[in-house]
């Protein structure tokens, strides 16, 4: 598998957070896994969110830029002795800055088995046009 700067950029992102909150966070930090691909007309941005309630997600998007935000909700008891906690919860945030300009009105989200899929039409402009040679 072909590492792409979004790997690094994540890896980063996860190590200034242990960095400045101290050691392990994943009990009160949940960053979803998300792909982001393009073809001629749109970009595609698919993120990982078991367990996310569509009314627990916003989208927002200015300019290039797309903001995924939300909370993972997941009702720990503190009276149990965990052996194991693996399950991550609490608030996200992404941001995501795309190369061409975005048609906001066009984009259309769905949840569908724990996954987020975001579709994102790019402005007419920004679609090449073949120029022909007389």
């Amino acid at each position: 598998m072909i590492a792409t700067i979004f790997d690094d950029l994540y890896r980063i992102n996860k190590e200034v957070n242990r960095f400045l909150y101290g050691g392990e966070t994943t009990r009160n930090t949940y960053w979803p896994e998300t792909n982001i691909y393009e073809n001629e007309n749109e970009y595609v941005i698919l993120a990982k969110t078991p367990g996310v309630e569509k009314e627990d997600i916003s989208i927002s998007i200015k300019d290039n830029s797309v903001k995924i935000s939300g909370e993972k909700k997941i009702n720990y008891d503190d009276e149990l002795n965990y052996h194991l906690q693996e399950r991550k919860n609490g608030k996200f945030e992404r941001n995501f800055l795309l190369n061409e300009k975005i048609d906001a009105e066009k984009t259309s989200a769905e949840i569908k088995n724990g996954l987020l899929l975001v579709k994102i039409n790019k402005k007419p402009e920004t679609k090449p046009v073949k120029i022909d040679i007389k």
